[in-house]
Order: structure tokens, then C-alpha cells, then sequence
């Protein structure tokens, strides 16, 4: 089951960088390849993404659950769509007063056999759209701070 992870340093208090990660709506714009996400209920959103690899888009809707959360130190999700599963944790600690230590993990688990036929892909895309996420999470957070 390919999956990567990433910590990453945020200039900014730790209530900030969990105010971005665990709003659906203000997320959306650190995610790669998400075209919309539509929250579904109290612990429940609908992501609508493009999945590419090379040449080859793959329009996916995702259904997923918040599963644990405990503001602002930690949150895990879990999502389901055709032919993939998905889940994704993070971990937010104070690293001092203005500084916030974040670790993401996020974990596909492929079940199509066209999905399956392209591990090596989906692993390195896995690992670009990571680094491509800790980017914008920073990016977008400390441009307010």
C-alpha cells in the first residue's frame, strides 16, 4: 500500500495551522488535484479530484470520514471511492510561540486493477503531491500571519 509522510515547520501559532487543516472548505486550496469539497455532514465531505498520472486523468469522488480528531493536536480521516481507498493523519505540537511542528501521513490503498497496474506512479505521485501539500499548508497559512 504505497504511502508518504512529511513533517514540516509553519510559521505560525499551532491554532492557525489547524484552523486551515481541519476546515474542508479553506483546505481545498492545499490539496493537489482537488476540484471541490463539499461538506456532507458533521464528519463527512465529498472531495471531487483529478488524479493524474502522465498523461492519464482520472477524475475521482471521494467520500470521507473524520475518524479521530483533538484540536488542534491531531485529526485522521478516512475516504472511499471507486476502486481506491484513501486515509490521511496529521499531528500539529507548538514548537514555540509562533511556530508549529506539523506531521502528515497519507496512505492510498488501490483496488482497481488499473489502479493496481500503476503502483510505481501513484507511489512517486504519492510522494509529490505530499511535499506539493506541506508547500501550500505553509504557504497559505503564514501569508495571514
Amino acid at each position: 500500500m504505497p504511502q508518504s509522510q512529511i513533517e514540516f515547520e509553519v510559521k505560525a501559532p499551532i491554532e492557525s495551522v489547524w484552523g486551515l487543516m481541519a476546515d474542508p472548505e479553506m483546505s481545498t486550496h492545499c490539496i493537489p488535484g482537488l476540484l471541490v469539497c463539499k461538506v456532507t455532514g458533521p464528519n463527512t465531505n465529498l472531495w471531487i479530484m483529478e488524479f493524474q498520472i502522465g498523461p492519464l486523468i482520472k477524475r475521482i469522488e471521494m467520500n470521507s470520514t473524520t475518524v479521530e480528531v483533538d484540536p488542534p493536536c491531531h485529526g485522521k480521516w478516512e475516504g472511499k471511492a471507486k476502486g481506491i481507498k484513501m486515509s490521511g493523519e496529521i499531528d500539529l505540537r507548538e514548537n514555540t510561540n509562533s511556530s508549529t511542528i506539523v506531521s502528515y501521513k497519507l496512505k492510498l490503498e488501490p483496488k482497481s486493477l488499473f489502479l493496481l497496474s500503476m503502483l510505481s506512479f501513484i507511489e512517486q505521485k504519492l510522494e509529490n503531491d505530499v511535499r506539493q501539500y506541506a508547500e501550500n499548508v505553509k504557504y497559505h497559512v503564514e501569508k495571514d500571519n
